[in-house]
């Protein structure tokens, strides 16, 4: 991070000290975990800032549109089509822009087009599980989630990685899609009660749902019984985040930036 101006840096520590990202800050040392049990070589340092910048990202941009504001998600799309990070003074401004360009700044010109095209994918799936009208196709939704935001981060990491893990890649879009279902528990009475979601549910809902972890859950862990601990690990953090289904605080948008672009050049 020494290539940030000294304010942004600074910044940026701050928003990763902040308690409502633990959970999202822990995962890369997790999957630096999982890199190891599977036997790859990679470099540690570059794979952990990548991580690190990335899942800092999808914490922030996961406040931001469950606090309403679902129209980011394509903003930042948009925003992404630049390259060339941007820190101007707005971007202390908005947490939501500060991270989208650090992880620019960790997105190689042979990494960047294939993550841009997954992040769209991502963002579509988020729009489908939006609109979901049943527990069904919420889940297959969750799924696809999960494991699209696990499949990014392997594409983030994959040229400090060597040899051909594929087998990690297809490990972490598994748990990727166990882990958003967890998260679907602990946060789905919140996100009712936000309406956030397109059905209303009930007790039968939330045995298909809990079901549904327990048999994956428990696949993986008899597939990989040297990880066991790091699942439940990760599982225990998830629960006891209190911050997880708080109202966000204010902060400026992509939205309220473009509108005050447009005034100021009308």
């Amino acid at each position: 991070m020494d290539y940030l101006p000294g304010s942004v840096r600074r910044a940026y520590y701050d928003l990763a000290d902040d308690p409502k990202y633990k959970h999202f800050i822990r995962i890369p040392d997790r999957i630096l975990q999982c890199i190891d049990y599977f036997g790859i070589r990679c470099d540690r340092v570059v794979t952990g800032a990548r991580l690190h910048a990335y899942y800092l990202f999808i914490g922030v941009v996961d406040e931001s549109i469950d606090s309403g504001q679902i129209q980011t998600g394509r903003l930042i799309l948009d925003y992404l089509n630049t390259a060339v990070p941007l820190f101007d003074r707005t971007v202390q401004q908005s947490r939501v822009k500060l991270v989208t360009e650090i992880l620019k700044c960790q997105t190689d010109n042979e990494t960047r087009p294939l993550m841009l095209n997954k992040l769209r994918q991502l963002y579509e799936a988020v729009i489908r599980e939006r609109a979901a009208t049943s527990i069904e196709s919420y889940l297959e939704q969750r799924r696809s989630v999960g494991a699209l935001t696990a499949e990014i981060s392997y594409v983030l990491i994959r040229p400090a990685l060597s040899g051909e893990p594929e087998q990690l890649c297809r490990f972490m879009q598994q748990v990727g899609a166990i882990g958003c279902l967890v998260d679907s528990l602990i946060d789905l009475s919140a996100d009712r009660r936000l309406g956030l979601l397109g059905f209303k549910p009930g007790i039968v809902d939330y045995a298909k749902l809990l079901h549904c972890i327990l048999r994956d859950g428990l696949r993986m862990t008899l597939k990989h019984p040297g990880l066991s601990q790091l699942f439940l690990q990760a599982i225990i953090d998830n629960v006891h985040d209190r911050f997880r289904g708080a109202p966000s605080s204010p902060q400026h948008s992509f939205v309220s930036e473009r509108k005050d672009e447009a005034a100021s050049v009308a």
